[in-house]
């Protein structure tokens, strides 16, 4: 099983064209804060809509905090699609079927590391239209120098082909199958810095959203 991860892992690796991990910055943090978007609407028979947005920002002028900060209100923005879709249901909902049915889309990130030229957010996403609801964890990550997200393998410690090993074996723990070890790019999956450890997080299916691994991260 790990050389078929191995070899298949490796060849998505290259077929995206991973670039080596830059060397560790200087050391340096920066200063955030959070914007709090909350709108509550209430319709009949007690069906009720929450949505929750805690947008960070980072303090300063330089071209890599504008860029960072672009980013951060990009995928804000991005879930305004989502906020107009669960008040779409919620007012259907009222009219045709529900009682005492919350909806809710509630986004939730923390900084988890900010050092090293390196900021980190984990992000705790819930979201919930009649019942059918579902929780994930989701993450950013910047270079402080640069403004560029960085994906796992900017972080995690080795080499590409160590990296893309560690990544898929670990998902394989959580019960990855041949189906997801072969559609997944690992520089897609999500991760956040903490502790000097990269947290893993790859969401194999809905019930594992929770689950996560751990590899060992270049900036302690």
């Amino acid at each position: 099983m790990k050389k078929y991860v191995v070899a298949s892992t490796l060849a998505l690796t290259l077929s995206v064209g991973l670039a080596t991990s830059p060397k560790t910055e200087a050391s340096s943090t920066t200063k955030y804060y959070f914007k709090q978007y909350k709108t509550v609407r209430k319709y009949k028979h007690g069906i009720k809509a929450i949505f929750g947005y805690r947008l960070p920002q980072l303090k300063g002028n330089s071209a890599a905090i504008k860029k960072i900060n672009k980013s951060l209100r990009k995928n804000y923005t991005g879930e305004l699609k989502q906020k107009k879709e669960l008040f779409k249901f919620a007012k259907w909902d009222s009219k045709h079927v529900g009682t005492h049915i919350t909806y809710d889309d509630i986004v939730k990130p923390r900084a988890t590391y900010n050092k090293n030229g390196v900021i980190s957010f984990r992000y705790d996403h819930d979201y919930n239209i009649g019942g059918s609801g579902t929780y994930f964890i989701g993450s950013w990550t910047y270079s402080l120098k640069t403004g560029k997200q960085l994906t796992v393998f900017d972080v995690a410690e080795g080499d590409e082909y160590s990296i893309v090993s560690q990544l898929y074996e670990g998902a394989v723990e959580l019960g990855a199958d041949d189906e997801y070890l072969n559609t997944t790019y690992p520089s897609k999956m999500n991760y956040t810095l903490k502790g000097g450890k990269v947290y893993v997080y790859p969401r194999i299916d809905a019930a594992d959203n929770r689950k996560y691994f751990v590899i060992s991260s270049r900036y302690k």
